[in-house]
């Protein structure tokens, strides 16, 4: 009690900043945020950091195998840009697997490749399953450089950003470790099995999770897209993915647990339903990430946010990364004021971002993203601006 007592003060305390007109930190926007309330402005964060360590001037490949390196680029771009968070990105989604025994491709600036598979054979899921339980698995592969990078985050930034770690999900490790192609068949003709592995990547998952969550972080991020409509069913989610994303949520509890699904245009008017059923994993805030070149009721911003907010979560809608990288920033711009005043009046947890901001971007776009946010997204938001009558 005395824990739930704590947060409520600390958020009234920021409210009450908020109020006095005071510029909030960003990992004050980022708790808000959390706690369904509202900031002095639209948080923003994206994901991945290529963009970040190659404006630093390094590769992926040289980031990722120095903490000290890819923290200073990090520390940098915040010192630069005024995102309130973002998710470190770079061997993110590929640690998992390879502690689990995939073999990887590290290419020099861009994500490694999984070019073999840990499971291939049903003989192989009963060396997954030990390698799930071993003591040294935090040990193996590249997550003592991981664990050192959010230390370093944790320690450079001086609690003034939320610093959001990024362990995987159990059904996404799943599809690593043994492939897409093979894991679809079993789940037609040997469910069992894919049980199976997707528990073993739930122990290892929880386990990486319980390490940040020791580590001090201020929260946890699932970057994948293997969780998501383009690639299974929602039957197959609700069996194979829910209930054990679910018990990585509330094993790492009381940390706040954000994780992200695409291809809700493809769900026709089922998308709500949809979303529904994923709230129910324990995530915090319900996001819409691919809506920009998409038809379909999801693009329908007012109706996502009204669910939302009947659901007691937060929300967030993200911007294309294909405009960040080859838009305009007049293009930008817009697209940032559209999505704010589809939101409108963006209250409780409201957040715009970036899907991504690929290597490559110019800098001027990433710039234009930021300032829209500041113009359109500042409270009290002007509705002429917006163009709201």
């Amino acid at each position: 009690m005395s824990g739930n007592n704590d947060m409520k003060a600390m958020v009234a305390g920021m409210i009450e900043k908020r109020d006095q007109g005071k510029k909030l930190l960003p990992i004050e926007r980022i708790v808000l945020t959390v706690a369904h309330q509202t900031a002095d402005r639209i948080p923003s964060a994206f994901l991945f950091t290529e963009w970040v360590v190659n404006r630093a001037g390094y590769t992926c490949s040289e980031a990722a195998a120095d903490p000290e390196k890819h923290s200073d680029a990090i520390v940098k771009f915040f010192n630069e840009f005024e995102f309130d968070t973002l998710f470190p990105g770079i061997e993110t989604t590929v640690i998992e697997a390879e502690a689990l025994g995939c073999k990887l491709k590290r290419p020099p600036d861009s994500n490694p490749q999984i070019i073999e598979h840990a499971v291939k054979t049903e003989a192989d899921i009963d060396k997954l399953e030990e390698a799930a339980e071993a003591d040294d698995l935090l040990e193996r592969g590249h997550y003592p450089v991981r664990f050192e990078l959010f230390r370093l985050l944790l320690q450079k930034t001086e609690g003034k950003y939320a610093i959001i770690a990024t362990p995987m999900q159990p059904l996404p490790v799943a599809v690593q470790v043994c492939g897409y192609t093979q894991l679809v068949k079993w789940m037609a003709t040997k469910p069992f099995l894919v049980h199976r592995i997707v528990e073993a990547c739930t122990n290892a998952c929880i386990r990486a999770g319980l390490g940040y969550r020791d580590l001090g972080v201020h929260g946890i991020t699932s970057i994948a897209a293997w969780n998501s409509v383009p690639y299974f069913t929602p039957d197959q989610l609700w069996e194979f993915d829910t209930p054990y994303l679910a018990r990585m949520i509330q094993a790492l509890a009381p940390l706040p647990f954000i994780h992200y699904y695409w291809g809700l245009r493809l769900l026709g008017d089922d998308w709500k339903r949809f979303l529904v059923r994923q709230v129910s994993t324990g995530t915090f805030l319900m996001t819409d990430l691919d809506p920009d070149p998409q038809e379909g009721p999801s693009r329908d911003l007012a109706a996502f946010r009204e669910l939302a907010m009947s659901m007691h979560k937060s929300y967030a809608v993200g911007v294309h990364a294909d405009l960040i990288h080859s838009g305009t920033p007049t293009e930008i711009r817009e697209r940032v004021r559209q999505y704010i005043a589809g939101l409108y009046p963006c209250e409780n947890g409201c957040m715009v971002v970036p899907n991504a901001i690929p290597a490559g971007s110019p800098e001027e776009n990433v710039r234009a993203f930021i300032d829209a946010i500041n113009e359109f997204g500042t409270f009290p938001l002007d509705k002429t601006k917006l163009r709201l009558n």
